[in-house]
């Protein structure tokens, strides 16, 4: 499938996407993207990329993923321990705090299964095999 093709399918499909030379970048949402590396008509590689901080740490959705998850989990470990160590800490607003960083974690579950089925589906539009 050459360049012409995949920008027709994604301006038929109203996808944002930018061209920039060799690579089409396509705007999942605002810090989720999809870079298809094209040479000589061809797309040679395709990356998921999510921008945390701007553009400086670029990631890929699974990694992303996966460092917020064990993030999320030190933090409840470091709650369910205080809860142990200090019987005041959970009848005082404790449980408040458990839930909340329960619902952030399935929150970020959540939307990486919203997002992969998203690039899942634009490959497929694609036909791009990975």
């Amino acid at each position: 499938m050459n360049k012409a093709d995949i920008i027709c399918k994604l301006r038929a499909n109203n996808y944002s996407f930018e061209d920039e030379g060799d690579q089409v970048v396509v705007q999942l949402a605002r810090k989720y993207f999809l870079k298809l590396y094209i040479e000589n008509d061809a797309v040679v590689k395709s990356e998921d990329i999510v921008k945390q901080f701007g553009w400086l740490n670029e990631r890929s959705l699974k990694t992303y993923t996966k460092i917020s998850m064990i993030a999320y989990l030190i933090f409840i470990l470091l709650l369910v321990l205080e809860c142990i160590f200090n019987p005041y800490f959970f009848p005082n607003g404790g449980k408040y705090f458990f839930i909340m960083f329960t619902s952030a974690a399935l929150f970020q579950l959540l939307e990486f299964w919203y997002y992969n089925k998203r690039l899942s589906k634009i490959k497929k539009l694609l036909n791009l095999n990975d």
